[in-house]
């Protein structure tokens, strides 16, 4: 077995927020190093661009590694009262997601299309005749 350090962007620090953190896993090449951290805890899993980087590492730097995460109060907070407690030690690495503008359309409030039926006169026809038989063949 390989050791690796895959740099990743962790979640749950902002809304269009990533926190850029590493974790240390053994396989045997980069591609499984990449499958196991995104679905490692707070990893953003849906993104595409989730896993920046992922290099080979020895022995001595993956159990290095392994005790500045544990000493991170980030990756063993239960709760957001928790977490808010703990930011400070975390805040210089986080950073804005580069497609916030893609977000901020998706998360938009969906309008009504009363406008667009007013506009359209099949919608005008059928409101003034509502007697009548709309779809007559």
């Amino acid at each position: 077995m390989k050791y690796f350090k895959a740099t990743v962007k962790f979640g749950h620090v902002g809304k269009s927020n990533f926190y850029k953190g590493y974790v240390y896993l053994r396989a045997e090449s980069k591609k499984e190093v990449a499958e196991k951290s995104r679905y490692c805890p707070r990893v953003k899993h849906d993104h595409k661009d989730a896993i920046l980087n992922v290099e080979e590492i020895d022995k001595d730097l993956y159990l290095e590694g392994l005790e500045k995460n544990r000493a991170i109060n980030y990756f063993s907070c239960y709760n957001v009262q928790e977490q808010r407690e703990c930011f400070c030690e975390i805040e210089d690495s986080i950073f804005k997601e580069n497609n916030v503008e893609c977000k901020q359309v998706r998360h938009s409030k969906k309008r009504s299309l009363r406008k667009t039926y007013n506009d359209d006169p099949d919608f005008d026809y059928y409101r003034h005749n509502k007697n009548l038989d709309y779809f007559v063949a």
